[in-house]
């Protein structure tokens, strides 16, 4: 996981050095809250990112978020089998584990303002959003009654998984810039995950924790460059 954070980072920093040579860019970070429709509640975040005025009246911009893991709640069941099966007595033992998932988010599209526009004042802001979507699953497993130095998972088992999605959505929401100082967002994203890629049965027992419908709230600051 972390060096995947680090190859988001990287892809951040590069559009940012790209964006550098232009007149004009501003670098955004904040708070997200993640809500999948039907899961029992949100994931909370930080994101960063990078906007580029193409005029008053329209941008482009890129982020990527990280949504810390959030246990399923549920208590499963699997075993644990003797490393030395002629000697452990019972070769087999069950054990309870419950899943965890997480969020990484990567996402850009457009932004049309209005009102004051991107660069001063009050004012609104909409457009649409692609995202590429990556969900870490895990069994955290309950080891307290079992000899670890005696027994392992069977070689079937998975004690993680991972899911790729590819999202399209909507975004909106308002800011107000304080002239010298930045500019204050609050917005709001709706997207549908229109594909997605489950690499083994772990990941797919992600259950209520996992939803094709997300519904996102941001809360940040921008700061522009010249």
């Amino acid at each position: 996981m972390a060096s995947r954070i680090k190859n988001y980072l990287f892809l951040l920093i590069s559009l940012i050095g790209i964006t550098s040579a232009r007149a004009q860019f501003g670098v955004t970070a904040g708070t997200c809250l993640l809500k999948g429709f039907g899961t029992p509640k949100p994931f909370v975040g930080l994101q960063i990112g990078a906007e580029i005025p193409r005029d008053d009246f329209l941008s482009l911009f890129g982020r990527v978020s990280f949504y810390g893991k959030q246990s399923q709640g549920l208590i499963n069941t699997t075993y644990v089998e003797a490393i030395d099966m002629n000697t452990t007595v019972p070769s087999i033992q069950n054990i309870s584990y419950d899943n965890s998932m997480n969020y990484t988010v990567i996402e850009g599209g457009n932004r049309f303002y209005v009102g004051d526009g991107y660069d001063s004042g009050f004012g609104a802001y909409g457009g649409g959003t692609v995202q590429a979507i990556f969900n870490t699953v895990k069994r955290n497993y309950n080891y307290e009654s079992i000899d670890q130095s005696k027994y392992q998972l069977p070689v079937t088992e998975s004690p993680k998984g991972s899911i790729f999605s590819i999202a399209l959505g909507i975004s909106g929401g308002v800011k107000n810039t304080f002239a010298g100082i930045g500019t204050a967002y609050f917005d709001l994203g709706f997207s549908y995950m229109i594909m997605n890629s489950v690499s083994n049965s772990t990941a797919s027992s992600a259950g209520n924790m996992y939803s094709p419908l997300l519904f996102t709230f941001c809360l940040g600051f921008r700061k522009d460059f010249y």
